[in-house]
């Protein structure tokens, strides 16, 4: 059965939805909700028959020449015209109309006038669907490689980035200076005199002490081994570590931190101040010239 759901009413402008609700012009085709039909009088196309303002028009000009009969008479002329069957609906319809107003069937042609462009309007719209369907799947492809290419392009950055600075923090002299004195303490702890004597420059090693007393690196490192000798275990802890850039040149620069010396026959502890130097006689690292103790 042909539908005239969702259709637009022209008169009201808004959707057909019922069937039974319909009407149609008998002969510009056009459907109608009934109610809007029956209170414009008629069709509401521009220009078609049904229309009440353009059937006005044609009976100036095609009026029927009733002569002298009477009013009942002339009704009874207009209730003669003759009525014919629709072919689709079977129901009766004026002898005139190109359209079946119950069905909308077109009696003229023989069809539904909508069922050749139905085909061509499913076509096309079949068309146009896959169409938008290709294009939505081709920007989503488009979209999710860019976001793939934006991600591990960004992770790769940022891995980048990360290992430059990890790689510069344990290249920088910060990193190796705090790390040489650390493993000086540990040395020190551990009572392992030859590793020891490698963290000092010895050749201008000094050391002041907490009595203000100078000594060299020889006396310096008889001093420690004895107390390795003599002590069951030394305990130092550093603190307040920081680094004094204070030398014009950057190969010479001072440490200072609190110092605190426990071992199990002696105890001490004070301002410790080292100075470093780097160069081709440390073999680029660096080393400990001057050690005082306040």
């Amino acid at each position: 059965m042909h539908s005239f759901k969702n259709k637009t009413c022209p008169y009201c402008q808004s959707k057909i939805k019922d069937d039974l609700d319909v009407i149609v012009c008998s002969l510009c085709g056009t459907p109608h909700h009934r109610e809007c039909y029956e209170e414009n009088g008629g069709c509401t196309t521009y220009g078609c028959g049904n229309n009440p303002t353009t059937v006005k028009e044609e009976r100036r000009r095609d009026g029927i020449d009733v002569g002298g009969l009477t009013v009942p008479a002339v009704q009874n002329l207009v209730n003669q015209s003759k009525l014919i069957e629709c072919p689709n609906c079977r129901k009766e319809i004026e002898e005139n109309s190109n359209y079946c107003k119950y069905c909308g069937y077109n009696v003229v042609e023989g069809k539904f006038d909508e069922e050749n462009s139905n085909d061509e309007n499913f076509e096309d719209e079949f068309k146009r669907k896959y169409e938008e369907k290709k294009k939505i799947s081709r920007n989503t492809f488009i979209l999710r490689s860019a976001s793939i290419i934006f991600l591990f392009l960004f992770l790769v950055t940022t891995i980048y980035f990360a290992y430059s600075r990890i790689s510069d923090y344990y290249n920088s002299d910060d990193y190796q200076i705090k790390s040489m004195v650390d493993e000086w303490k540990e040395a020190w702890e551990d009572k392992d005199i030859n590793k020891y004597k490698t963290f000092f420059l010895q050749a201008d090693y000094e050391y002041y002490g907490k009595d203000g007393k100078t000594k060299n690196y020889s006396e310096r490192i008889s001093d420690i081994k004895s107390t390795f000798d003599k002590y069951k275990y030394i305990k130092l802890n550093f603190s307040d570590f920081k680094i004094h850039r204070d030398s014009t040149s950057s190969n010479d620069l001072k440490v200072t931190f609190k110092q605190s010396y426990v071992s199990d026959k002696f105890e001490e502890s004070g301002q410790k101040t080292l100075r470093l130097f780097k160069g081709n006689e440390t073999g680029g690292k660096w080393k400990i010239y001057r050690e005082i103790m306040d």
